[in-house]
């Protein structure tokens, strides 16, 4: 997080399938888009097929001589041609794209990060961090989005990694029956313990750095799964139960149903966008976070975003139209990427979301090990 701007009353013009403008969101045209065309065809023995799409795609939008591919991304408001990026030298930068796609604990599970303009403007790094785990017992899913902050471009990527990775570790021990007795106090010891162990390391291997060099936001979202060999209607229960999720700072959580998006934390209604009144490592980590239900309850996918997108999907219906639609169906990591290719006016911050769906998918073929 590294520009601010400020939250206005600007008309913003939206795309075709673009919906009502409320947080709650569009009707998603539930379309998928056609698979590119230009990767080469591979026959069952081994031998390639002559390819008819080898011509490289150099975007007009670029012109600026280096290939890249198409995309049916949304294009809103006045825009500016793109400049070269420029790749950060930090040693502790982070890779400019990152994604994953497939299942765990039987859960298809698909995220994306972009770095955004406003690093690649400047060539410092972006400093969105994603992490997943299941916990041990089964019980859960654990979703975990962290953004470091922008006034610390040499080292906060270093304490979002550290936070989310340590998150991930503290949530993985919380078993299912403390979850349904006391959410909240789980979710809170899940920071503390994160929280401890950032500051211990930081103490230990990365002196004579502070806590606000290693700042960061987060969410955490914590979702039931169906214990092993549950039937269907148990299995439709513990769906129906619902989730939980805690954050510290301006990331946020999204429920997507029927292409109509809900949010259990509120957007800011004023003021600076951007402007992080909270973040982790801190002394008092429970005095800072928020904590949230998660209505799961005919839903279909679950989305978990750092602010760049957050911002984005409260504020743009073309956004939201948009990413409803890609999002409609499980996707795999190159879909994903291209899902956060969309330009809009104003929106320079890193791009990350991590998404599971409530469908399973038993149908797709798998290894025997």
């Amino acid at each position: 997080m590294s520009l601010k701007w400020w939250r206005g009353t600007r008309e913003e013009p939206a795309a075709a399938t673009a919906g009502p403008a409320s947080p709650a969101g569009p009707s998603g045209s539930g379309a998928t888009a056609p698979e590119p065309a230009d990767a080469p065809d591979t026959r069952q023995d081994g031998t390639d097929t002559p390819d008819t799409h080898s011509a490289e795609v150099v975007t007009a939008e670029q012109g600026l001589g280096f290939a890249e591919l198409p995309t049916d991304a949304p294009r809103t408001g006045p825009l500016s041609p793109l400049p070269a990026p420029l790749l950060t030298g930090v040693p502790t930068g982070l890779p400019g794209m990152r994604a994953d796609g497939g299942l765990l604990r039987g859960r298809w599970i698909a995220a994306a990060s972009l770095t955004g303009t406003s690093h690649l403007l400047h060539g410092t790094s972006g400093q969105d961090v994603y992490r997943y785990t299941a916990t041990h017992d089964g019980s859960g899913l654990v979703l975990v989005v962290c953004d470091g902050l922008g006034s610390r471009p040499s080292t906060a990527q270093t304490g979002a990694g550290l936070l989310a990775s340590y998150l991930c570790e503290a949530a993985a021990h919380v078993t299912g029956r403390a979850m349904a007795e006391a959410p909240q106090d789980v979710l809170r010891e899940v920071l503390a313990t994160a929280n401890a162990a950032v500051r211990r390391h930081r103490a230990a291997v990365l002196e004579p750095l502070t806590d606000s060099d290693l700042a960061a936001t987060v969410a955490v979202c914590w979702l039931p799964l169906p214990a092993e060999g549950e039937g269907e209607s148990e299995g439709a229960a513990r769906h129906a139960l619902p989730g939980h999720a805690v954050r510290v700072g301006d990331c946020n959580v999204f429920t997507l149903a029927g292409g109509r998006y809900e949010a259990p934390f509120p957007a800011a209604t004023e003021g600076p966008a951007n402007v992080v009144t909270a973040y982790l490592p801190c002394e008092a980590p429970a005095r800072v976070a928020e904590y949230a239900p998660v209505a799961l309850a005919g839903v279909d996918a679950v989305v978990v975003t750092t602010d760049g997108l957050a911002i984005d999907l409260f504020d743009s219906p073309s956004v939201r139209t948009w990413l409803a639609s890609r999002w409609s169906v499980p996707c795999g990591p190159a879909r994903m990427l291209d899902s956060l290719r969309y330009r809009r006016q104003g929106s320079h911050d890193d791009r990350t979301a991590l998404i599971t769906w409530s469908a399973p998918l038993d149908h797709i073929p798998r290894l025997e090990p």
